[in-house]
């Protein structure tokens, strides 16, 4: 039996006496794209952290191609150059050229030269037309082009697997087709990746598979076909319909 890219299992978080995540299992296959869903507070931004080591899990496991990242915890920076994170917020260094916000991880972490970091932040750059940012200060750009920036920023550490934090969430509604287009981009370039989003019509035009979670447990996963065409549990359905009917 082959072995899935990324498998949770049994995973818990706490933080104190409150449990965020209730074993979680649940497999990622390689060039996939996975939507985590539901309300806030369910667990989806925690089980993303959890899989970057930014937050550690009480119990259970996450294999990364059969690397098990829990007891690799001692070796987070060397996880974390496999696993590109894109917050809401960007993030970005704001005392930094765009350039400068690209290239400055793969020089000082992946120990590549000025002019291939830089190399490699103009192709990003080119593809996803920002090039003529280049120079340009974090606070000269949208919120949209904010968040581009700081996808290619993770995408030049040239990582196996990206999660993505609620990316549109703090946009402008404008401006969020332009950040769900780098998205659609990178699956068709057949990146690997995890969407936390509330942004259902996206979900389910760009997943394989969605995961439902409230309360810290996966209710339903499934295909977005069946997951939102007939979704087979109650609290699932209680959910589509309030999010679509709001929408």
């Amino acid at each position: 039996m082959t072995q899935p890219f990324l498998h949770y299992h049994g995973v818990y978080k706490a933080y104190g006496p409150s449990l965020v995540l209730r074993n979680i299992n649940l497999d990622v296959e390689e060039h996939s794209v996975t939507c985590l869903i539901g309300p806030s507070g369910c667990g989806k931004s925690t089980l993303l952290r959890c899989t970057n080591l930014l937050e550690e899990i009480q119990a259970g496991d996450i294999l990364l191609r059969g690397d098990n990242l829990i007891t690799m915890r001692n070796r987070a920076d060397a996880i974390r150059r496999r696993i590109g994170m894109v917050f809401q917020s960007y993030n970005l260094f704001p005392h930094m050229s765009v350039m400068q916000n690209i290239t400055i991880a793969p020089r000082r972490v992946l120990g590549v030269s000025r002019a291939e970091a830089q190399e490699t932040a103009e192709t990003l750059l080119s593809r996803f037309g920002l090039l003529d940012k280049a120079g340009e200060y974090p606070d000269r750009l949208s919120g949209g082009q904010q968040q581009r920036v700081a996808v290619i920023r993770a995408l030049a550490m040239k990582p196996e697997l990206l999660l993505l934090d609620e990316i549109t969430s703090a946009l402008d509604p404008e401006m969020v087709g332009e950040v769900l287009d780098i998205i659609v981009e990178l699956k068709s370039l057949g990146m690997t990746m995890i969407l936390a989003t509330h942004q259902m019509a996206f979900a389910r035009n760009i997943a394989d598979q969605v995961v439902f979670l409230d309360q810290g447990e996966i209710v339903e996963r499934g295909e977005p076909k069946p997951f939102f065409d007939s979704p087979q549990q109650e609290r699932t359905r209680q959910f589509l319909d309030r999010i679509l009917t709001a929408t």
